[in-house]
């Protein structure tokens, strides 16, 4: 499963595949897509399938903000791991 169908699916079971199309263009967190479990939840699915250890910080809190950012990480930190 390639990184975007990963976050891609977390998030469509979240909001339902109607919620789920405008998502690039909301603030996750800010808007009540995810909150404070999901974010714990989303990075241990990340470490358990990517083995990547997002640490719960300020600055890495706000990748949780977007989709992008988020997704991003998820591929950066993937590649230099391969």
């Amino acid at each position: 499963m390639n990184e975007k169908k990963f976050l891609d699916d977390f998030l469509i079971k979240k909001t339902g595949q109607k919620g789920f199309k405008n998502l690039s263009k909301k603030n996750l967190i800010n808007d009540g897509i995810l909150d404070s479990l999901d974010i714990v939840t989303l990075s241990l699915l990340i470490k358990k399938k990517f083995n990547i250890d997002i640490k719960m910080n300020e600055k890495n809190i706000k990748i949780f903000n977007s989709y992008e950012l988020l997704l991003n990480k998820i591929k950066s930190k993937y590649k230099n791991e391969r």
